[in-house]
């Protein structure tokens, strides 16, 4: 998709060049990064794996989930780089005239409210299943 994005004609303005050079970029690492782990792991068994996690002798935990999802957060940023590059596209380009303009802005409004409304989601049902897991977890200790 990037590739076919880079070769749109007229060509896109430098800002949306830019950011969807960067969002090609982030995908390509975040590919190699979420190949990379289960080649590594095809010869680790899970008892060994609990060894070298374990006490954070061997591998400090705090950069095994660094790690382990990087890939997602660099789809994320990518996303947004390529998101962020649209809207450039759309805004400098003055093909048409604003009729088309607001055409192309209205589902990307829409997509980026959903996308909003989405997470605003997710963050209200981690907060309460991080207070119900306090809570649980208090009452054990008395």
């Amino acid at each position: 998709m990037s590739a076919a994005i880079l070769a749109i004609s007229p060509s896109a303005p430098p800002l949306a060049f830019s950011v969807w050079l960067g969002a090609a970029g982030l995908s390509v690492c975040g590919l190699f990064i979420a190949q990379y782990f289960p080649i590594q792991a095809f010869s680790i068994s899970d008892e060994d794996m609990g060894n070298l996690v374990k006490d954070g002798h061997y591998i400090n935990l705090a950069m095994l989930a660094t790690a382990v999802a990087s890939p997602v957060i660099f789809a994320l940023w990518s996303s947004i780089l390529f998101a962020v590059g649209i809207v450039d596209y759309i805004i400098e380009n003055h093909r048409g005239g604003p009729q088309f303009m607001l055409l192309s802005l209205v589902p990307i409004t829409i997509g980026f409210i959903a996308s909003a409304a989405t997470m605003m989601i997710g963050s209200v049902i981690g907060r309460r299943i991080q207070a119900r897991y306090d809570k649980t977890d208090v009452s054990k200790t008395i």
